[in-house]
């Protein structure tokens, strides 16, 4: 066989002392592993926060496809609220109803456990 001589002769610079090439492959191979495996654990959370909002969206749909059903999807077409009204409150937005169906804000449920209080 014949000698063929290359025109030129390729060597491989030296590395840095800091970083050799094995050295950057390893880093960079662990900081992968690292961002995949944290991205495959977001992934799974979202999922599953993603089922759960679902799961409640059914749940709320069948709660007022029954209630529907029922003829109590709006309180106004709710037999004990006529009732109320016919008995007792005159009309809607009477003051005796704003006092006793209307709430004023939010009631704080947490303080009324600390002090002792019953829901």
């Amino acid at each position: 066989m014949e000698d063929i001589r290359v025109p030129f002769k390729y060597e491989e610079k030296p590395s840095s002392a800091l970083l050799s090439r094995r050295t950057f492959l390893k880093i960079t191979g662990v900081l992968v592993s690292v961002l995949a495996i944290g991205g495959f654990a977001a992934t799974d959370v979202i999922k599953k926060r993603n089922k759960y909002i679902t799961m409640r969206q059914a749940g709320l749909y069948k709660d007022d496809q029954r209630l529907q059903g029922a003829g109590l999807a709006a309180s106004f077409e709710n037999p004990t609220v006529q009732r109320f009204y016919k008995e007792f409150a005159g009309h809607p937005l009477s003051k005796i109803s704003e006092q006793l169906l209307h709430t004023k804000g939010y009631v704080v449920r947490s303080d009324l456990i600390m002090q002792g209080g019953k829901l």
